[in-house]
């Protein structure tokens, strides 16, 4: 099974793992949902896929961060920063999209965008939304060419840490206020119709026209968006998963962390 197609089917099962807990009155938190998909991922992609989980950190019941970083034939690498979000089943809203910490007072999707932008390679700072909606009104639009229609495939999407910044003004964390500005997440490591070259460019191409970048917002936040995300010299930590993930000396100083999950392109 190809990385593209487990993608797609783990989305689909988080699709029906919240379909469930509504029928059932029963609320799934996004740790719950990123754990079954991380062990998905590994089980089924064991020498492609490496993970790395730091211990509890202060973020608590709200959520922490997470890495991605995609790895290329061509040895090119590409990080991303993401925080997961999952649908209240009873509003249909994404209960903690604005989350604000009541201590420091800074809201966790300018902290998400600063600590990807700041990083001393950049990422991309992107929130990853577990979603099931019963509603046909919702989620209709479709503008991928390769894969047909099927709301399923919305079950894990991905958005822009910038576009949720901009919903914030008007309290704005409803599935209609999200609905055109998601993409499956398969779309990330499936969709070739932008850089149609080696799986890093791709996967840059696809994210720079989905994923909204606001220069002006980064500066605002004393960051800046780099001209080219991709790299041919990830961070050490990275390269020690891979070496040996049950390293339990591999340390970052970013305790907003909860994970980091590394891709290798497979031959």
């Amino acid at each position: 099974m190809t990385l593209c197609n487990t993608y797609k089917r783990l989305a689909l099962d988080t699709w029906d793992k919240i379909q469930q807990g509504r029928r059932v009155h029963f609320q799934l938190k996004e740790e719950t949902l990123t754990d079954l998909n991380v062990l998905a991922l590994k089980a089924r992609h064991n020498n492609q896929v490496f993970t790395k989980v730091f211990t509890k950190n202060a973020e608590g019941k709200n959520g922490a961060d997470w890495e991605w970083w995609f790895k290329g034939l061509t040895n090119k690498w590409i990080g991303f920063r993401v925080q997961a979000k999952v649908i209240n089943i009873d509003s249909d809203e994404f209960e903690h999209l604005h989350y604000r910490s009541p201590k420091k007072g800074k809201y966790q999707c300018d902290k998400l965008i600063t600590k990807a932008l700041s990083a001393p390679q950049p990422l991309f700072p992107i929130y990853c939304l577990y979603i099931q909606t019963d509603d046909p009104q919702y989620l209709n639009k479709w503008s991928c060419r390769t894969f047909s229609h099927l709301k399923d495939f919305f079950g894990c999407s991905l958005t822009s840490a910038f576009t949720v910044k901009k919903l914030r003004p008007t309290n704005s964390k409803h599935l209609i206020d999200l609905q055109n500005k998601i993409s499956p997440w398969h779309c990330l490591v499936c969709c070739s119709g932008y850089g149609k070259s080696d799986f890093v460019t791709n996967i840059q191409a696809f994210a720079r026209a989905q994923f909204e970048l606001d220069n002006e917002a980064a500066l605002e936040l004393d960051t800046k968006i780099p001209e080219d995300f991709s790299t041919d010299t990830p961070p050490q930590y990275v390269l020690s998963i891979i070496d040996n993930e049950n390293n339990d000396n591999i340390i970052t100083t970013d305790r907003s962390l909860a994970g980091v999950l590394v891709f290798l392109e497979k031959e």
